[in-house]
């Protein structure tokens, strides 16, 4: 599997089987790369409700008419249906910058698995924030960002529960993915 990293609010990953992790960059963006590497987008996979990583799913939806994916503990709030839960720092910031709501067509739980991804929830920083795992490939959201090419955490006024978010990154760790792909910052290579 060939992973392609397109750079927005966050990152979004396109694979080479047709999965788009996250709607942090522009349809425009992710259709470039997937005519580049021609790759037909099928499923959103997204790992979390805040608005960096959902931004531009209903535009993706739009472009691609792919399949959504979600984690069931957000699915509410990224169908415009809850409040985002969170900081005082992530509300503004998702007050600021609004997401369309977008219908999520599949809702994931622990080892639930989509097209060959096993949901392995990592809840702290949201409730419900989900990594996707393939082949030893791991696609993190913000439950591991990179810092300089090593695995970390969001900054601790960006996790609903720092406590539960640093049990989340030892889980995540004890899967020994050969490659991570963070929600933000450089893939990290294990």
């Amino acid at each position: 599997m060939e992973v392609f990293r397109i750079k927005g609010m966050s990152n979004s990953y396109l694979t080479s089987d047709g999965i788009l992790i996250d709607a942090g960059a522009r349809a425009s963006d992710v259709a470039r790369v997937a005519e580049e590497h021609g790759v037909k987008v099928r499923y959103l996979l997204i790992t979390h409700q805040h608005v960096d990583h959902v931004r531009y799913a209903a535009e993706i939806v739009k472009a691609f008419n792919c399949r959504v994916v979600a984690p069931s503990l957000e699915a509410d709030v990224i169908e415009g249906r809850a409040r985002p839960s969170g900081s005082a720092l992530t509300a503004i910031f998702q007050a600021l910058l609004r997401a369309r709501a977008v219908h999520v067509d599949v809702r994931v739980n622990e080892g639930d698995v989509v097209e060959g991804y096993r949901a392995v929830l990592a809840p702290g920083h949201t409730p419900g924030s989900t990594a996707y795992v393939k082949d030893e490939v791991m696609f993190s959201g913000d439950a591991i960002v990179s810092r300089n090419g090593r695995p970390s955490l969001p900054s601790r006024a960006l996790n609903v529960n720092y406590a539960l978010a640093e049990e989340s990154l030892r889980r995540l760790l004890e899967l020994r993915p050969k490659v991570i792909y963070p929600g933000h910052g450089r893939p990290i290579t294990l």
